[in-house]
């Protein structure tokens, strides 16, 4: 059903749990898996960036490496997350995302939120995978 999956995490334990569950889609459907992580500053000096890159370059590696994926499918970018997400959906033709949200109650709490700005961007489908408040 799914060939690509686009797996949107933090580096947190939340993120952890999140690449959990799009592991186990993308064995379930023999789908490649690809995670990003989006560091949200975009009005930085390229060395400071260079910087930041590096602090969570070993946990993206840590993270990934759980679950076997190859470093062409690890992402690490600069900017909006959902406009970094929605550019690798493009770029990569990714069939699935798989992405956190802290949705309260109701579309509304949804409202700005980047889980929303996917959902309402990107032409594939989208897994929200419910985080703890």
């Amino acid at each position: 059903m799914y060939k690509k999956i686009l797996c949107a995490v933090d580096i947190t334990s939340e993120g952890e749990s999140i690449l959990a569950k799009a592991n186990a889609l993308a064995e379930q459907y023999g789908s490649e898996l690809s995670m990003v992580h989006v560091i949200e500053y975009t009005f930085l000096p390229k060395d400071y960036q260079k910087k930041l890159k590096q602090e969570v370059l070993p946990k993206v590696h840590s993270m990934a490496d759980q679950y076997s994926l190859k470093k062409k499918n690890r992402f690490v970018k600069f900017g909006q997350s959902y406009v970094q997400i929605c550019d690798l959906v493009k770029k990569h033709d990714i069939d699935l995302v798989v992405i956190g949200s802290h949705g309260k109650h109701g579309v509304k709490a949804l409202l700005g939120s980047t889980a929303n700005a996917v959902l309402q961007q990107v032409e594939c489908d989208v897994l929200l995978v419910k985080l703890n408040s």
